[in-house]
């Protein structure tokens, strides 16, 4: 029987991340132990991200399954496959671009079931370690999710993002996009369940670029995008 240490299913989709999985497979072969099983979407990538996972896993006798999507669909669609996989009483996920480091995700998740709650409650990160203007556009874009959907969010992109398996039941039509985070907290939120944050150092991309708002550009785009975003999930909660 697995026990409460090593039952933890940690989902990472990667869409054309082939330069950071050497880095992030040596990491997650570090922390293996610390899981009940490591699911690795290749979420349709156009690189040869799949071939160097399969040739990475390979190498290695480890916890690590992969699951190859062959279209990108979104973001969202990419995790949730990861999502209906995993066997763990816990289930995380995090990203392939090593921003977040996946020994973060273990270190929440010791944090999380010390809670004695913990089934009731969703685990997310809270990025420290940034630089004042991006620290000043994740407030701005709490304080505008917060204000639209009259709940109180914050940091919302923030990895990880982790809660008992039980939750999935409430997330079973999730979105295939970037507004995935923002939905399950959304979820979270009005099925009252308690919101954890646990600090998590956030660096700079090593390979590969930003999928989100990594430049200003970027975080214009991710600003309307969002909105949208909102608009869509406030339709979806009312189905």
């Amino acid at each position: 029987m697995k026990t409460k240490k090593n039952n933890l299913s940690l989902i990472i989709p990667c869409y054309n991340e082939a330069d950071n999985l050497s880095s992030l497979i040596k990491i997650l072969l570090e922390i293996q132990t610390d899981c009940h099983e490591i699911i690795l979407v290749n979420n349709g990538s156009t690189d040869n991200t799949s071939s160097k996972i399969s040739g990475l896993i390979n190498e290695h006798e480890s916890c690590i399954k992969v699951l190859d999507l062959k279209k990108n669909i979104g973001y969202g669609h990419g995790i949730m496959a990861g999502v209906k996989e995993a066997s763990g009483q816990v289930i995380a996920w995090t990203h392939a671009d090593l921003q977040t480091d996946p020994k973060d995700v273990i270190y929440a998740y010791k944090f999380y079931i010390k809670n004695g709650d913990y089934r009731n409650c969703i685990l997310k990160g809270k990025r420290i370690g940034r630089n004042f203007f991006d620290n000043f556009f994740t407030v701005f874009m709490g304080i505008i999710c917060s204000f639209v959907m009259k709940i109180k969010l914050s940091d919302v992109n923030a990895q990880p993002k982790m809660f008992h398996h039980s939750f999935r039941k409430f997330i079973k039509d999730a979105p295939n996009d970037f507004s995935l985070d923002l939905y399950v907290l959304i979820k979270a939120i009005t099925n009252n369940y308690t919101i954890l944050e646990y600090p998590v150092n956030f660096g700079n991309r090593i390979f590969g670029s930003s999928k989100g708002g990594g430049t200003l550009f970027g975080k214009i785009k991710l600003i309307l995008r969002t909105l949208s975003y909102i608009k869509r999930i406030r339709l979806k909660l009312k189905d």
